[in-house]
């Protein structure tokens, strides 16, 4: 080697023991002619043929030791950082992002999703809006109810998960909600102190007690009362009322047993009464640091793995799935159901993948709540029918109702509530109950998927909750009674389920937060990818400089250039042909 690198090229004769052709013969017709016959070798191949076979060996071996080392220094350096780019760019790159991201899906102290899931700082708006009943009498004469509809009154909500303890891979908590008024947002003549007539369900718990035998002496206790009772807004809320014939039905003689065995009220009756800055019942959760998977479940609630035997008819339909809607896992697919514990509805939902969407500059999947869910015929959903004696409906408008279960898109909840108040949940305006649901209220807003369905924007590799909408209507069970004639005749009455509210609560990330993804995920990983790109690009720029300077040292560019490499010149003697030549 050391001598090749020494000697600019090859002697001709030593070219010529190794490539150059034997010793040619040759015919000349006509003495000097121009028209000669090909000189062939051995083996009958012309040689020039040979001569042009031969002039890459020949091009090799006239570069120095520098042009080789330097286009094999750049073929190198430009496969090697290509290469390292697309290894970058397709594995470690993702791998690295993958592995930060799993390793803050942990909920453990001092670290940042603790921080930011004790104390959530997103922009929460509770939004209200209340039915009030027009006419009341012509009601409790058989008419259809009719309702009118005002808000929104806005409360500005704030959520604090009270860490109870920590540690061997759960987390104990109690959720702690605050509202406050906000006069600002509501409408313009949204104040609390608004009154409207809503359905007493007092008066119904003694109709109900009235309908049942041994207990017909409740129906006396209907004549000091009102089927419906004037209220404060703030009061069906936050601050409650106090029922004004409820002291005096239960000082009537032999009416204190009843009163003892039908009604278990708190001191004030209203409908997120006590529910504003107290302690929920006790969350425990898997912190995700066996499995980030696992992270947020529900492993208990209120210290049991099930829900009450009384609340649900199905033990299927009383198990707890999935989180509380504040933590989901890192890497959800379309493909997922995102399963919701929801206490206000004493149950759990679910959630599936509806589209793509952007919030922010932050693209996000947006999984809604599809209308099985409140679908009683649907598998797994039969638990939640509640059988009861109460014909709210006429049954053959119910189809396959057996039990007297409320029509799909409908929940009756009353029995996981204290007192048991005759209370059925649904979307907002009935969205996806039977139509004579809603046409049996008169005043109602047409149902609108759009504005009436729940949904949540996740950003999907970090399972951040980007903005939620959860809406839901509040309805009170009027029921006839059964036979109630005396002393009061309800028969003239036509039952029905009457709203009485309409949530509709939205969160969106906070700034802070927002920032956050942004800059350590987003923006770290579009350098990072940058990066490599610019190495592959390098890599590429480089192995091609490299082969086009092999291509120019070995003269294959001789013909594009217009240079002609110069002809080896042979030392042998020219060639006499023996005898005379051909007259």
């Amino acid at each position: 080697m050391t001598s090749f690198c020494n000697k600019r090229s090859f002697q001709g004769r030593n070219l010529s023991k190794n490539f150059l052709l034997p010793a040619r013969k040759q015919s000349y017709l006509f003495g000097d002619s121009p028209f000669q016959m090909p000189a062939l070798n051995g083996n009958g191949i012309s040689s020039s043929h040979n001569a042009e076979k031969s002039s890459l060996k020949r091009g090799f071996s006239e570069m120095s030791c520098w042009q080789i080392a330097t286009s094999a220094l750049l073929i190198g350096f430009g496969a090697l950082l290509l290469f390292g780019g697309l290894v970058n760019h397709t594995i470690l790159v993702p791998y690295f992002v993958k592995l930060g991201i799993m390793q803050n899906s942990q909920l453990v102290p001092d670290s940042i999703l603790w921080s930011k899931w004790t104390k959530p700082e997103y922009k929460i708006r509770f939004n209200l809006n209340v039915f009030s009943v027009k006419n009341p009498d012509q009601f409790m004469r058989g008419e259809k109810p009719h309702v009118i509809e005002t808000g929104p009154y806005v409360f500005n909500k704030k959520m604090e998960n009270r860490v109870i303890s920590a540690g061997n891979g759960t987390v104990k908590y109690h959720r702690i909600n605050t509202f406050h008024f906000n006069e600002k947002e509501s409408c313009q003549t949204c104040i609390l102190g608004n009154r409207i007539w809503v359905p007493n369900m007092i008066y119904q718990k003694f109709v109900e007690a009235a309908s049942t035998e041994g207990m017909k002496a409740a129906a006396t206790t209907l004549l000091s009362q009102t089927a419906f009772l004037e209220v404060e807004v703030d009061e069906l809320l936050f601050e409650g009322y106090k029922d004004p014939f409820l002291d005096k039905v239960c000082e009537i003689p032999f009416m204190n047993f009843v009163c003892e065995a039908i009604l278990d009220i708190p001191d004030r009756i209203g409908l997120f009464y006590e529910a504003n800055n107290t302690n929920s019942k006790i969350f425990e959760i898997d912190d995700g640091t066996k499995n980030a998977n696992d992270l947020g479940k529900i492993l208990k609630y209120d210290d049991e793995e099930e829900l009450d035997e009384s609340w649900w008819s199905t033990s299927e339909s009383r198990q707890i799935h999935g989180t509380d809607g504040s933590l989901f896992k890192p890497f959800i697919s379309k493909s997922d159901k995102l399963y919701v514990f929801v206490v206000e509805l004493c149950r759990t939902i679910w959630l599936e993948f509806e589209k793509e969407v952007e919030f922010r500059d932050l693209k996000a999947y947006r999984f809604i709540l599809p209308k099985e869910v409140f679908d009683l015929q649907y598998p797994g959903n039969q638990g939640f029918c509640n059988p009861t004696e109460k014909e709210i409906f006429p049954i053959e408008n119910v189809k396959n109702n057996t039990e007297n279960c409320l029509p799909h898109g409908l929940l009756d909840i009353s029995k996981c509530q204290r007192g048991q108040p005759p209370i059925a949940i649904s979307l907002p305006n009935f969205l996806y109950a039977p139509k004579f649901v809603a046409d049996s209220i008169v005043g109602l807003k047409e149902s609108n998927v759009e504005s009436d369905s729940i949904i949540v924007d996740i950003e999907p590799r970090i399972g951040a909750v980007l903005f939620a909408r959860r809406v839901s209507q509040v309805n009170v069970e009027m029921w006839k009674g059964k036979n109630l004639s005396f002393p009061v005749n309800l028969k003239k009455m036509n039952s029905a389920l009457i709203p009485v509210l309409k949530v509709a609560e939205t969160s969106e990330i906070d700034d802070e937060s927002l920032q956050t993804i942004k800059s350590d995920l987003y923006d770290m990983e579009w350098y990072a990818y940058l990066a490599m790109k610019i190495l592959m690009i390098l890599g590429a720029i480089t192995l091609a400089l490299g082969l086009i300077s092999l291509a120019f040292f070995l003269g294959l560019f001789d013909g594009l250039l217009g240079r002609r490499r110069p002809k080896t010149t042979d030392s042998r003697p020219p060639y006499i042909p023996k005898g005379e030549p051909f007259n």
